[in-house]
């Protein structure tokens, strides 16, 4: 992540939960084009006229894919390794900005330490990268853990938040859901180490450092060099 976010998230002692119909992949949390396809197929092929084929299929697809605007994501990779194309994307541009690394237990421990306001009930998933979800599996956790194949680098683990229409018995959030919400943790237990950025020098490291020791200094123990060396 860039230096400002993740200043940001230490100052505040929260992760970050986007509403997934703001993210930048078009397809995200949506039905598979493959899946509707098959459907279609399957309704005409059992008799069904092509009017009504099309209002289910489209019922279908709705039914799972309107609610993208009432879930909230917060994204991971998983990787024994760093990415270089992930440095690269995230950091936009920028060649001042870290990675944390951590793991699911403490991710979950930060979390309930953290003790957030909202009461609110937190999933994890790991993503699949496939362009077909079949009709028997279809669950709204599959569709919101399926991303098209073009990512597949992205080796995506994700925390994730459903929120539910007014007429399935739905609440309004306390908070603004189309932007997203911030959720408390205890930023101590969550980061295992803080990656630099394998794009700035040696001046990064000691800027950084300085100012760790300023506003988060149980923080600087963990501070280790990229690997990637690709300044």
């Amino acid at each position: 992540m860039p230096l400002d976010k993740f200043i940001d998230m230490i100052m505040s002692q929260t992760l970050y939960f986007t509403n997934a119909s703001r993210m930048t992949d078009k397809y995200e949390g949506v039905v598979p084009r493959k899946t509707l396809k098959s459907k279609k197929k399957r309704l005409i092929a059992t008799g069904n006229n092509l009017k009504d084929v099309e209002t289910d299929v489209s019922f279908y697809d709705y039914s799972y894919s309107s609610l993208r605007d009432l879930t909230l994501i917060n994204c991971w990779s998983i990787s024994p390794v760093e990415s270089y194309a992930l440095w690269k994307i995230y950091l936009s541009g920028s060649k001042s900005g870290v990675a944390i690394k951590s793991n699911v237990a403490t991710l979950k421990k930060s979390i309930a330490i953290g003790s957030d306001k909202y009461d609110e009930d937190i999933y994890l998933g790991r993503v699949s990268y496939t362009d077909y979800i079949p009709e028997k599996n279809m669950t709204r956790f599959d569709v919101i853990t399926t991303k098209n194949m073009f990512y597949e680098f992205e080796k995506e683990m994700r925390l994730f938040i459903f929120h539910y229409p007014r007429s399935e018995g739905g609440v309004k959030p306390p908070y603004d859901i189309s932007s997203g919400r911030t959720l408390r943790v205890d930023i101590d237990a969550l980061i295992e180490s803080i990656y630099l950025s394998p794009f700035a020098g040696g001046w990064f490291e000691r800027s950084f450092r300085q100012m760790i020791r300023k506003i988060k200094p149980s923080l600087e123990s963990k501070i280790v060099l990229s690997e990637v060396q690709d300044e």
